[in-house]
């Protein structure tokens, strides 16, 4: 192993212990400008330390150095030509099943990071920014000289995007858009929309299928933008924000949301489905937090609550009924 991969473990390996600090940081970051074999040295260490870890939901595992050295080891790499972000573990990332990478798309290399029901991921970008990955979701990610575009096809994402005013950062959904520099925000997909929830900084949003205008969303407001939007409505709700993105510490948490919504929100993330049995439950109200793993647990406190019968088989979760 060359003292630049062996760096670029080092640093991969302290960023995963605890965010760096602000001298840290500044290291980090002169180090990954010094030299472009540093920034491919650095994506490989990321991809191996991902597949790694694999899948989590309440705290992720961290691997050993000497495992990640012994992996790198084992690796075949693929470098396309000189470009910079060539991710491409091929037996360790792409054998593990968590994310795909493919090839160019219009002279830009294009990552796709994918997850299954019950998985999240936690991606560093190759710009610096990070992509929280909720359960069963889809996007491609491109860099390029003039943008940074992320097109997410199904589920959600939170992303802490880095500073850059040179390069927009753009998120697409379906039709709607939204633009970042500097900032963290949320995005989830809808059959006939999005939902953007912002954390940190502003973004601009719009549809690029209807007549609304552009509208800023700043930290601790949220909108619903439909694909072919006539007017954009944002919401100061700083604490529905941090509600619905509670999936990123696996957790649920319900305020006054109906047993209907709670129902859905568990069944995005378990194979083992809930079932009502009957509809007039999921109207009921209810406050609680749950993690996300947990959907026993949940059904057996609704039904002592509620006083109804609970059924839990190998297959499925059916609340009520007889």
């Amino acid at each position: 192993m060359s003292t630049i991969d062996r760096q670029a473990l080092d640093w991969v390996v302290r960023q995963s212990d605890h965010p760096l600090d602000a001298e840290g940081q500044r290291a980090f970051d002169a180090w990954y400008a010094a030299d472009i074999r540093h920034q491919g040295a650095y994506l490989r260490a990321v991809a191996i330390h991902r597949a790694l870890n694999g899948a989590t939901v309440q705290e992720s595992l961290r691997p050993k150095r000497e495992r990640l050295e012994a992996e790198w080891a084992g690796a075949s790499w693929q470098v396309a030509g000189s470009r910079r972000a060539f991710l491409a573990a091929g037996g360790v990332a792409a054998g593990a099943g968590l994310f795909v990478l493919t090839g160019l798309f219009a002279g830009a290399d294009r990552t796709v990071l994918t997850t299954a029901r019950g998985e999240f991921r936690k991606v560093p970008l190759a710009d610096k920014s990070v992509a929280d990955i909720n359960s069963n979701s889809r996007l491609e990610v491109r860099m390029t000289a003039q943008a940074r575009q992320v097109r997410l096809t199904r589920g959600e994402v939170w992303l802490e995007v880095a500073k850059d005013k040179t390069k927009p950062f753009i998120v697409e959904a379906g039709e709607v858009r939204v633009r970042a520099v500097g900032t963290a925000f949320g995005v989830r997909r809808f059959a006939n929309g999005a939902e953007v929830l912002v954390t940190e900084g502003t973004v601009e949003v719009w549809s690029s299928d209807g007549s609304a205008r552009k509208r800023l969303v700043h930290a601790g407001e949220r909108t619903v933008v439909a694909d072919r939007a006539a007017d954009i409505a944002v919401a100061r709700q700083p604490v529905e924000v941090e509600r619905k993105l509670a999936w990123r510490e696996g957790k649920l948490i319900f305020d006054n949301q109906t047993l209907g919504e709670a129902v859905a929100e568990f069944n995005r993330y378990s194979q083992k489905k809930i079932v009502i049995a009957d509809p007039a439950l999921g109207r009921r109200k209810l406050v609680g937090q749950y993690q996300i793993d947990a959907p026993e647990r949940f059904a057996q406190d609704v039904g002592a609550v509620l006083q109804i019968p609970v059924s839990i088989t190998a297959e499925k979760i059916v609340i009520g009924g007889s």
